[in-house]
């Protein structure tokens, strides 16, 4: 990976240094629990993607989720990348925080992405207007959960690297 995905303000915030909430975790530890979560993750887009794809099954004048089946796809990929990550992290390989972090950027993407495509989904079709109502939440979920990963991941420190001492 050049150096240049691997060392920027994305991948290296400005926090990672002296995170403002004091936690230690190992890359090794955090790497092997997030890619079982990540893994997790993963499956359960899978089934948010085979779960919209099928929403106008059958019905007469339903138009077809493209913008939500795409966000879900995004995410999808965006927690396999990141597992991936978190997989590399496991093993101590130097690319493992780079792959974890743009992998939970494109989930979070995509879960934009879904949430707009939903939005249009539901205006399009007033017969799913109470699925509309639990999308906020599934929004909020996905977006919490990349947000505390990432948080995680970059203030996560090699196992050889002792936790930074405060002055």
């Amino acid at each position: 990976m050049p150096d240049r995905l691997r060392n920027n303000p994305i991948v290296r915030p400005f926090f990672g240094a002296r995170p403002p909430l004091n936690f230690y975790f190992g890359s090794k530890g955090l790497g092997l629990v997030l890619m079982i979560l990540g893994t997790i993750a993963a499956v359960v887009s899978l089934l948010f993607v085979t779960g919209v794809a099928g929403l106008c099954n059958g019905l007469i004048l339903c138009t077809f989720p493209t913008v939500d089946v795409l966000g879900t796809v995004v995410l999808m990929v965006g927690w396999v990348v990141a597992a991936a990550g978190f997989a590399l992290m496991f093993n101590r390989h130097p690319d493992g925080m780079p792959w974890a972090v743009y992998g939970l950027i494109l989930a979070a993407v995509g879960d934009v992405l879904s949430f707009v495509g939903d939005i249009i989904f539901v205006g399009a079709n007033p017969l799913y207007y109470a699925l509309g109502k639990g999308a906020i939440v599934i929004f909020f979920f996905w977006l919490v959960i990349c947000a505390v990963f990432y948080y995680l991941v970059v203030t996560s420190r090699p196992a050889d690297e002792a936790p930074p001492l405060d002055s």
